[in-house]
């Protein structure tokens, strides 16, 4: 079984994590999966790159580089797995592992690897229900797409899988991308056609309401009270991105309606 989740890595925020489903047909999410840990690996190198100051010596950068090393070498919290054959939920008797579940749970928790700290068992088991219930979610859309007659056709497929390989610079970095990942072409382009799949059902399924001026400029005003003292650009630069953030925010709730609509009708056993 293969979930969108999987190739979209992320830090979610929402039980049901939609609300940057947009971005998916962008074709930004396939990367960022092949790409994951050799961008985690970058983005350190990186940061310990920018830890010296430009007028120390010589001899102090080299301090600085060497204490740098050393706390590169400190072992960092282990991240929390499942075992991957484990069920965690059924939905109408397709199974989700810990094969598909463990991607995003890893990720959940980097931030908090990252800074060296570990997260709290609680907060742990509440991030393992919020991962559930979106693979859940997204599992029966899935089954309803299918059900309806929607499908990825290849030419679409095709473009996916180029957009993702014009991320990289040549053939081989792609490859060993995907051999990284352990991850054939053909279980990428399942990937990439779920993601069709799923990216055609939700813009024709699911409409947003326009938002209105009034919503827009109430959202503004809200932001301005909670941002207290602190400086907020005009009405006018920020409405582009407002009205982005109230029609996902719409999005979100109506997807969560219809995922509830649909668990009324289907056999979902979780496992958490």
């Amino acid at each position: 079984m293969v979930f969108l989740p999987y190739l979209c890595i992320r830090v979610f925020n929402s039980a049901y994590m939609w609300n940057n489903r947009h971005s998916l047909s962008k074709g930004a999410c396939e990367l960022r999966k092949l790409t994951y840990l050799l961008i985690t690996g970058l983005v350190l190198v990186a940061l310990a790159a920018c830890g010296g100051n430009e007028n120390s010596s010589n001899d102090k950068k080299q301090e600085d580089t060497k204490t740098e090393e050393k706390a590169g070498e400190q072992k960092q919290p282990e991240v929390d797995k499942v075992d991957a054959d484990k069920v965690m939920a059924t939905v109408n008797g397709t199974e989700i592992t810990g094969e598909d579940f463990n991607p995003v749970y890893e990720n959940n928790q980097m931030q908090y690897v990252q800074m060296g700290q570990e997260v709290p068992k609680e907060q742990l088991e509440q991030m393992k229900k919020q991962i559930v219930d979106s693979l859940v979610g997204q599992e029966l859309i899935l089954q309803d797409a299918k059900d309806k007659g929607y499908e990825a056709s290849e030419e679409q497929v095709d473009k996916e899988l180029k957009g993702v390989k014009e991320e990289f610079e040549n053939e081989d970095q792609f490859k060993e991308a995907l051999k990284k990942n352990d991850m054939s072409v053909k279980e990428l382009r399942k990937q990439l056609a779920d993601n069709v799949l799923y990216s055609t059902y939700v813009e024709k399924e699911i409409k947003v309401d326009e938002v209105s001026e009034e919503d827009m400029k109430k959202s503004y005003e809200k932001a301005k009270e909670q941002g207290g003292s602190e400086e907020m650009p005009a009405y006018e630069d920020v409405k582009p991105q407002i009205k982005e953030s109230l029609e996902k925010e719409q999005l979100g709730k109506k997807m969560q309606e219809l995922v509830e609509k649909l668990k009324k009708d289907a056999d979902v056993k979780t496992n958490v």
